[in-house]
């Protein structure tokens, strides 16, 4: 028998059933882009990022409206990133001096990024929140949608790198036997969310995207391990 797969259980439990892995959104790399001479036209640019940063804080806030308290507070601080208008100035900025939307955007949430894990370690938690953020404009400037929890037709354990509060606040218990991600700690938004829906988790656990759908898994999230069955 091989090798159970271990990392951190962050909510106790056992559950038996198929891997689904979270499909992850196809974004271009904007380091790349920002390195070519693009021409834009800033006032066109500055319109699309203002209204990319307002369509992910309304979205943000809608999703808020259903999910459990646990999520609730998270989604409403990710809308709060979208507005804040430091942030947003910061963006503005850079759309004026002539760069792309989309590398505006990358460049300001990096210094912000960095600000927060320099900030102590209740700051730099937010980070993930941040990158949530700015994958989400990226997606809307890209016309690219953000890819969502699947759902297979039966019950399954949810594989992904990591799980954004979004992505989490949509989750059926009915559905998902189990999470397990490669990223995240006791403290991150999956292990928080999986202790309020009453399902065994493993975060941090290394190779559990190496997991092919359809593998049947045994998740202990008490002991943190993965182990295929059979």
């Amino acid at each position: 028998m091989p090798e159970p797969l271990v990392g951190l259980g962050v909510s106790a439990g056992l559950a038996v059933g198929p891997v689904v892995r979270m499909p992850e959104t196809q974004l271009q790399p904007v380091g790349i882009q920002a390195t070519v001479t693009v021409t834009v036209d800033p006032e066109t640019e500055r319109a699309r990022v203002v209204a990319a940063l307002e369509a992910v804080a309304l979205d943000l806030e809608r999703v808020a409206e259903s999910a459990a308290a646990e999520a609730r507070g998270v989604l409403q601080a990710e809308a709060m990133m979208a507005r804040d208008p430091g942030l947003g100035d910061d963006i503005v900025r850079r759309v004026l001096e002539g760069n792309p939307a989309a590398a505006a955007v990358d460049a300001a949430m990096a210094v912000y990024r960095e600000m927060l894990l320099g900030a102590g370690e209740y700051m730099a938690a937010r980070v993930h929140d941040l990158d949530a953020v700015r994958d989400r404009v990226l997606a809307n400037l890209a016309g690219v949608e953000i890819a969502g929890v699947p759902d297979p037709g039966h019950p399954f354990v949810l594989v992904a790198t990591d799980l954004a509060p979004a992505e989490t606040a949509t989750l059926k218990p009915e559905r998902v036997l189990a999470l397990v991600t490669e990223e995240g700690g006791p403290t991150s938004h999956t292990a928080i969310i999986a202790k309020s829906l009453g399902v065994p988790a493993v975060v941090a656990c290394a190779g559990a995207t190496d997991l092919s759908d359809g593998t049947q898994v045994i998740v202990d999230g008490g002991a943190g391990t993965v182990r295929i069955d059979g």
